[in-house]
């Protein structure tokens, strides 16, 4: 099997799961990735796919036109054809409404993954609605990361027997509990400051935990933009810049140390102003594998990831004082947040192993065609 995989940037920090997509696609199909914007423009060697006379004028007209027209749609169609692919896994409900003209042309079947904000975010899914319209109608499958995700596509129209609920995964071999866990209070978020992540209400929390516990740590990993400035203005007022320590971006094997020298994970992810929601983070699975208790809140895939009293605690959006409590309960009982965190990489062993989520995803691209 042939498969162009689509996605909207070549190397994102925050999409290590599509990085593993392709990896995993790549052990056993003959795998051509694509990449740029929206709707596709390069080869993985960065080349452009089309002429650069095309898509200088693809850049001028799509103003006009819009971004499925003659010119956008030359570079890929070739591309397909010339690479005789059987079958276009996009990343992104975005990048896959785009791709539907061109694959419907080719008869080649369509599978498409929705990661989160591309299914929850109001202002897109207004400016995306006629083209998730067709989007629905041509995809073989239509791949969610939660079912919380299931939900809100089958209220935008989408038929329910297309859709299949397969979270990326983690790769259990690398992400495992450490034999020597640190039992200091050092809490760890993983995440980028967006309005989702919510990072000013861990903070808060926290900050709440510090007046008992004046020892703990938190240890925030994220590119240092979006709502960062917020969060170190917030660390700066309080003066607990010893306690609140902000690394910018981390890879995972720096990650995964960081992971096995924390006690336990905390996320405040909310549905963002807009409607952005989260799908199943992937930091929230990979140190669940790792066998660190989770306090994060009701939403989204977190609360498939997350069992409520067995793997972690969860509460609802912006109960700051919940999340602290539970946070002061973890210091004050490392048993019982040693064997939740147990419990958790058992579980996220068995639902949420990246290979079996690969297979999934996998058969489902040998089945559309």
């Amino acid at each position: 099997m042939k498969i162009c995989i689509t996605r909207s940037t070549k190397y994102s920090y925050s999409e290590t799961f599509i990085r593993d997509q392709i990896a995993g696609f790549a052990k056993v199909s003959d795998v051509y990735p694509i990449h740029s914007g929206r709707y596709p423009e390069r080869k993985e060697d960065g080349s452009l796919l089309g002429p650069k006379l095309f898509w200088f004028l693809h850049k001028a007209f799509k103003i006009i036109l819009g971004r499925n027209n003659y010119f956008s749609n030359y570079g890929v169609e070739k591309f397909l054809k010339e690479n005789e692919i059987d079958v276009v896994l996009s990343n992104y409900g975005t990048s896959g409404a785009h791709m539907v003209s061109v694959c419907k042309s080719l008869k080649i079947p369509l599978l498409v993954i929705f990661h989160g904000h591309d299914a929850t975010d109001r202002k897109l899914l207004k400016e995306y609605k006629g083209k998730y319209r067709k989007l629905f109608e041509y995809a073989a499958y239509l791949i969610v990361v939660s079912k919380d995700m299931k939900k809100k596509l089958i209220a935008l129209g989408a038929d329910p027997k297309k859709i299949h609920v397969i979270p990326c995964g983690v790769d259990v071999l690398k992400f495992t509990p450490s034999k020597n866990k640190i039992r200091d209070k050092n809490f760890l978020a993983v995440g980028r400051f967006a309005p989702k992540k919510a990072p000013l209400f861990t903070l808060q929390a926290f900050y709440k935990v510090l007046q008992k516990y004046p020892e703990a740590t938190l240890t925030m990993v994220g590119k240092k933009q979006g709502l960062f400035n917020e969060c170190e203005a917030f660390v700066n007022k309080l003066g607990i810049q010893k306690s609140v320590i902000f690394t910018g971006v981390l890879g995972q094997t720096e990650i995964g140390e960081l992971i096995n020298k924390s006690f336990a994970f905390v996320q405040h992810s909310v549905t963002a102003p807009n409607g952005d929601m989260e799908g199943t983070p992937v930091s929230i699975m990979e140190a669940s594998a790792c066998g660190l208790p989770i306090i994060s809140t009701f939403h989204g895939g977190i609360q498939d990831a997350v069992i409520h009293e067995k793997t972690g605690f969860l509460v609802d959006e912006m109960d700051v004082d919940k999340m602290a409590n539970y946070m002061i309960y973890f210091c004050e009982n490392h048993k019982q947040a040693n064997n939740l965190g147990l419990k958790g990489c058992e579980h996220i062993k068995e639902n949420y192993n990246q290979v079996t989520q690969l297979q999934k995803i996998y058969k489902l691209a040998k089945e559309s065609f």
